[in-house]
């Protein structure tokens, strides 16, 4: 066992590094671990001639360290650092999406380091000490791996960088975009992908994917051969999105023009902004006062509660039994009607594709949103209108892009929310959990028949879009663990071996209690979210409102970190959190919402 010693003694100056046990323990485990290592190399009690001529140079350096005073002043240099941070926090950063002047200097979060689901904050203000906090916005929602699988990230990471460092992407071919790209189509493109498009982000995945949809439009209706052929250079033909009020798909121009009006798109935020698109408004589903409910719009208020009732479970709210209920005859009328008018008032645009967040965040674009529609206050929109929404948009050969970026790789329970959602795309878009967020990468997936509209001898008829670092071999390392370790029961013990899901993670009576708590308009949760909406008046209902910063803050100082979306807060754990912390977040929830609500 000798030969291990050496790894014992790093495993001790971790624990000393981060002060877990005091160090005249820590140094008394040492001096055992190397004399018995000198006694089974060398055979003898003396210390080896090497180790006495080194022990005579560092001894000024060990009376150093042994200076108690000295070493206290050490760890203040440590505090002085951090401290730093914080008031150095204005003055050298732009912090997106961050009013400066509402982050006075006391509340800025200094974080030390991470491990897992928790981050080491620094506590001054009198307060010299390292904390823990839960990340319960999953920073931006990018966040799964719990400490183990952190550790066997940063490895894989560590290595491919040595390995590979950064090599360029086109006519070229390395073991970790391949690899990759083969888990993503047999992963959540299975069934319908067979390409893989890398870029670096989000928003840029949803720029491709919607000039991948673009083009085919165009072939499928011929207005492309048109323009190549020259026949009618004067047409001016605009093609548009179709998509749901309240998506949001990324802050780059061309995101934004495929999405509704919202306060990132005003003129302050984007002054070329015109919204590009056909803005449908949906129908969501809540959790209220303990029952799952509809909540219809005013196009759908002729239609009686018995005709689509509430539902007793969530599962109920994807059954596709639905499909042939007199509701989703409802929806075809209104979907058909919508694009009928469009069509009839506007003789030069095209609705040219269909994006959609799937059925449960809502910032609400088809482009699809799969499910939820995040960024624009967590609402679940009806899986039914999206089936609809998807299968006229078929029938009419407009090509349907689901954005997954934030709903993907289990965020919502499946690997992908289309399995919720019962029908594939042609087109999708992932990121942000699929490399396990630890580093940016994203991809665009598509079908065959997307991919031939850009083949062809002339260069220009490729697709000619690219990234400097597209595929870059750190990040598909990393994403090929991620996707891997995800889905694997003996990696991740909330996997459901026989159905492929993450089993519940958030306690069904402590929700039901919150969803009947007098404060609460709605309540959201599946996978690995969980969201609530505070009743308040009309100014306290936008995006921008600070209604419940003192909430925020209560729940800081229970170790909780967690940013809101106007009067929505919801947490945020990852795929292999543990149901007992989710109870653990919840309950600290409940118990502060209820003290902040008496106030």
């Amino acid at each position: 066992m000798a030969r291990y010693r050496h790894l014992v003694f790093h495993i001790l100056e971790f624990l000393q590094k981060h002060q877990l046990y005091p160090d005249e323990q820590i140094l008394k485990f040492k001096i055992e671990l190397l004399n018995k290592t000198n006694k089974s190399l060398h055979h003898t009690e003396d210390a080896p001639q090497d180790i006495i001529i080194y022990g005579g140079r560092a001894a000024p350096l060990v009376t150093f360290l042994l200076n108690p005073n000295v070493v206290q002043e050490l760890r203040g240099d440590k505090q002085y650092n951090l401290q730093m941070l914080k008031e150095r926090y204005q003055t050298r950063l732009n912090v997106g999406i961050t009013q400066h002047k509402l982050v006075p200097e006391e509340t800025v979060t200094v974080i030390y380091s991470r491990c897992g689901e928790k981050f080491s904050v620094y506590k001054g203000s009198g307060n010299d000490s390292i904390t823990q906090q839960f990340d319960a916005c999953a920073s931006w929602w990018t966040q799964g791996p719990d400490p183990a699988f952190q550790a066997e990230l940063a490895r894989e990471m560590a290595y491919t960088a040595a390995r590979f460092g950064h090599v360029m992407f086109p006519e070229n071919v390395y073991e970790p975009a391949l690899k990759c790209a083969e888990l993503l189509i047999d992963g959540v493109g299975k069934g319908w992908a067979s390409l893989v498009y890398f870029s670096d982000n989000g928003s840029t995945a949803i720029e491709i994917a919607l000039k991948m949809a673009f083009r085919k439009f165009c072939v499928d209706h011929e207005t492309l051969l048109e323009f190549s052929e020259g026949r009618d250079e004067k047409k001016h033909i605009v093609v548009k999105v179709l998509a749901l009020r309240g998506s949001y798909h990324g802050d780059t121009l061309g995101a934004m023009e495929a999405q509704a009006p919202l306060p990132y798109t005003g003129f302050l935020q984007q002054p070329w902004y015109t919204g590009k698109g056909l803005f449908l408004d949906p129908p969501t589903d809540i959790l209220f006062n303990g029952a799952w409910n509809l909540s219809l719009l005013e196009f759908f208020a002729e239609i009686v509660p018995e005709e689509y009732g509430t539902f007793s479970t969530r599962d109920e709210i994807f059954d596709k039994s639905r499909d042939t209920s007199t509701l989703a005859t409802t929806y075809l009328a209104y979907v058909s009607k919508q694009l009928q008018e469009y069509s009839g008032n506007t003789q030069s645009a095209h609705v040219g594709a269909l994006i959609i967040i799937q059925t449960t965040i809502l910032l609400r674009w088809l482009i699809v949103s799969a499910v939820i529609h995040g960024a624009g206050g967590m609402h679940m929109v009806d899986p039914l209108f999206q089936r609809v929404l998807v299968n006229e948009c078929r029938n009419r050969k407009i090509p349907v892009i689901f954005d997954e970026v934030f709903t993907g790789f289990w965020r919502l329970g499946v690997e992908t929310p289309a399995e919720l959602l019962g029908c594939k795309p042609d087109i999708a878009c992932y990121a942000k959990l699929m490399t396990g967020g630890m580093i940016p990468l994203a991809v665009t997936l598509a079908t065959d028949a997307l991919f031939d509209s850009f083949s062809g001898d002339p260069k220009l008829q490729a697709l000619l879009h690219g990234h400097s670092y597209s595929a870059h071999a750190m990040g598909c390392a990393t994403a090929a663990k991620a996707i891997e370790w995800f889905k694997d029961p003996e990696t991740n013990h909330n996997i459901i071996p026989q159905g492929g899901i993450l089993r519940e993670l958030w306690d069904e009576e402590l929700v039901q209690q919150i969803s009947c708590h007098s404060a609460v308009q709605r309540v959201v949760v599946i996978g690995t979210l969980f969201a609530l909406e505070l009743k308040v008046d009309a100014s306290n209902s936008t995006y921008a409102s600070l209604y419940v910063k003192s909430l925020l803050q209560l729940l800081r100082e229970d170790g909780i970190f967690m940013r809101p979306l106007g009067n929505v807060v919801y947490l945020m754990c990852g795929p292999c959190t543990s149901p007992e912390i989710c109870r653990e977040l919840l309950s600290k929830l409940y118990i502060r919402f209820g003290e902040f609500n008496r106030v």
